[in-house]
């Protein structure tokens, strides 16, 4: 299942951060730090384009900011530009993840079919689907508010802890809830009553004609 650009954009933005906080803790310049999540993240996208998978416009997004934010933080020796870019990301996520969530129904539909390969959504499940988009939009703007907060205010420790793991502490209950709803639609699928099949023409005129 090959997911929506926004979700693999959002669940890569993690790697770089670990390479930054693991170089960071072996070296006293934090240049340098900043320069390995770079160098990683070219190498990524180098091994991605090889794979034939092409970029996605919201991967190549993060590879723009990853590059120019870190280009800032290496010309101002300003780390915080660096440690702003998941934040940046996620606010453009977070219209985007609005506009699905209102989207018009062949729209929303037709979006799933074409980047959630695999995924089969029906039109009944659409309210669901859409009170998910708009919840998650939600916690992608508090997790971008919260990176920011980190990124100015407390230690890198602290910012790797909400920039990285933060962000899927945050979807565990909205996972939870998804989970939930899926069942509670699965049980009234199946305590729903059977439609009879309608009988055929044939079928009618065949008992007609036996009729004294």
């Amino acid at each position: 299942m090959r997911l929506p650009g926004p979700i693999v954009a959002l669940g890569l933005q993690l790697f770089p951060i670990l390479v930054f906080l693991v170089v960071d803790s072996l070296v006293q310049d934090p240049v340098w730090a900043i320069i390995a999540a770079l160098a990683f993240v070219v190498f990524q996208a180098i091994v991605t384009f090889a794979r034939g998978k092409g970029f996605d416009r919201f991967l190549l997004l993060d590879l723009l900011l990853v590059g120019g934010m870190g280009a800032a933080s290496l010309l101002t020796r300003n780390e915080v530009f660096f440690k702003l870019k998941p934040a940046i990301l996620e606010g453009v996520m977070v219209p985007y993840l609005g506009f699905l969530a209102l989207a018009r129904e062949s729209l929303l539909l037709g979006y799933f079919d074409r980047y959630a390969v695999g995924v089969k959504v029906s039109a009944e499940r659409l309210p669901v689907l859409r009170r998910l988009l708009g919840m998650m939009g939600v916690l992608v703007a508090l997790h971008a508010g919260l990176v920011i907060l980190a990124a100015l205010c407390w230690s890198k420790r602290m910012w790797g802890l909400v920039s990285g793991p933060g962000f899927y502490v945050l979807l565990v209950p909205l996972a939870a809830w998804a989970v939930y709803q899926r069942l509670r639609l699965r049980r009234q699928a199946e305590r729903a009553p059977a439609v009879p099949a309608p009988r055929s023409l044939t079928s009618r005129r065949r008992r007609r004609g036996r009729a004294p």
